[in-house]
């Protein structure tokens, strides 16, 4: 057997799912088609639940030195410079350490994890193969690559297709992307500006024109200009210079700008019927896409590979009931994906595309007015920063209880470290209140009242930091029971 775990795709998922596996002692090999990381910057922020995970797993500190953290996002009308919005990512720093975007090109995430893979001896990353087949029996799983020249076969316990969208490993196993497209596409572009602005400024946006357009800053006089335009339009027009010209004037004025590149594109709102077939795993672009709205597509992905990474690698432990642990992962992220990821991307979408100018504007106005509150900037920051998710569906999660499928709030403790500095990405029991158990845990004298609980109560909580179980009259029986059911009996209490 060449690895016991086998990744087709070596982009930010793909890399992503290797590291996360290396971090509870799994294996992998990585195939990737390209040499090098795609030039253009593509996604170019990680949102703070990324940043979790990637925290857990040692890797953060890599990715924080290439990047830049904007803790506060301001958007303005670039037709006034009048501020629309306003998002200070300090009022939830009660709950998430550090919080703020990570602003990095997509490219860059690629070249820090390729090096973070190379030197991990857990990893292996091959680069410039194309897989061409697939074949799976109940005990391992084969893939056939080529390499231009000549062709290989390599053998693995189970396979994770992170190769996009438009890779091969979900046609191999029989599935396709199901849902929609919208009517409107978009033309994406990197543009550097001559001068910049000077301001702190990380948006700017017109909602005044039929169809909306915005730029995102993402580096030194570096902006990220997306633009809907019309379905009908043919691609030459589109991107002719002319049009561009208009669509940089609106959102930049009179400023020169040099344009990176620019392509145009149509907005899906899809996935598979399935995340899982047998030992077979899909993950990011390859398991579903989503409208770029609200930048969520890339960290949906990453997110994924934190809830596959330590499934996979407790499956491998031969005990316990290894298949049903992998199940879920089918089970609990195409809830995520499917009631608020593209729920929110939907909603921001048809505010975008749908509406018509006068009622974007009115939209606007008053989503400016509400996020003034201290309220609803928190819930916006959450929803933002893909804090707010919970799974519901799930088997293994006693989603009887409202906290339980949700992310553990990462809440200082008496000593002053935070839940997630001490859990370092592992399972862990969280005794909230009065009770003594003679199992390692952490304590937390009294809970936050959104949490709804009344001590004593022990919470389960995940290696991917979400809560699996509220165990309230706690007693040793419940607890090991609990545990159990998590984790189909893979991990020792």
């Amino acid at each position: 057997m060449d690895a016991v775990v086998i990744i087709v795709g070596g982009g930010p998922v793909g890399l992503s799912l290797s590291l996360g596996l290396a971090r509870y002692g799994a294996r992998s090999i990585v195939l990737e088609r390209n040499a090098e990381p795609a030039p253009e910057s593509r996604a170019v922020v990680i949102w703070p639940r990324t940043q979790e995970i990637f925290r857990d797993w040692g890797i953060y500190d890599a990715v924080r030195a290439r990047s830049r953290l904007v803790d506060e996002l301001i958007v303005v009308n670039a037709r006034n410079e009048r501020t629309l919005l306003a998002l200070d990512w300090h009022v939830v720093d009660d709950v998430v350490e550090n919080p703020g975007a990570l602003i990095i090109p997509q490219s860059e995430t690629e070249r820090v994890l390729r090096e973070l893979v190379r030197a991990n001896g857990s990893c292996e990353l091959r680069t410039g193969v194309t897989v061409t087949g697939l074949r799976q029996d109940s005990e391992f799983v084969d893939v056939t690559y080529t390499d231009g020249t000549s062709e290989a076969t390599v053998r693995g316990t189970y396979v994770a297709g992170c190769d996009g969208a438009h890779g091969v490993v979900r046609g191999l196993i029989g599935l396709s992307l199901q849902g929609m497209t919208y009517d409107t596409r978009a033309v994406l572009s990197d543009e550097l500006l001559d001068e910049d602005f000077d301001d702190d400024v990380s948006v700017r946006a017109r909602f005044d024109k039929p169809n909306v357009r915005g730029a995102f800053k993402f580096g030194d006089r570096t902006w990220r200009v997306i633009a809907a335009v019309r379905s009908d339009g043919n691609d030459e027009e589109l991107l002719s210079e002319d049009a561009h010209r208009e669509r940089l004037r609106d959102l930049f004025g009179d400023r020169k700008t040099t344009t990176l590149w620019r392509s145009v594109f149509k907005i899906h709102k899809r996935h598979a019927q399935r995340f899982v077939v047998g030992r077979v795993a899909l993950a990011g672009d390859a398991a579903h896409v989503n409208s770029p709205a609200g930048g969520q597509g890339m960290n949906a992905g990453i997110q994924d590979a934190a809830n596959l990474a330590w499934k996979i690698a407790y499956a491998l432990r031969g005990t316990g009931d290894g298949a049903r642990l992998i199940e879920t992962f089918d089970v609990e992220r195409r809830e995520m994906v499917t009631d608020t990821i593209e729920r929110y991307t939907d909603r921001l979408t048809r505010v975008g595309i749908g509406f018509s100018p006068r009622a974007k504007q009115l939209v606007i106005r008053a989503v400016s007015r509400a996020v003034r509150g201290r309220g609803m900037q928190r819930k916006t920051c959450r929803a933002l920063g893909m804090l707010s998710g919970r799974y519901t569906k799930s088997p293994i999660i006693d989603a009887t209880h409202p906290l339980a499928g949700r992310r553990i709030d990462d809440l200082r403790v008496e000593d002053g470290r935070r839940i997630n500095e001490i859990r370092k990405g592992e399972p862990m029991l969280v005794v909230v209140g009065d009770y003594a158990l003679d199992l390692p845990h952490i304590a937390l004298r009294a809970p936050p009242k959104r949490w709804h609980v009344k001590a004593p109560v022990v919470l389960i909580v995940r290696p991917d930091g979400c809560v699996a179980w509220v165990i309230t009259k706690p007693t040793r029986g419940k607890i090991e029971a609990a545990w159990n059911t998590a984790f189909c009996g893979t991990k020792e209490l």
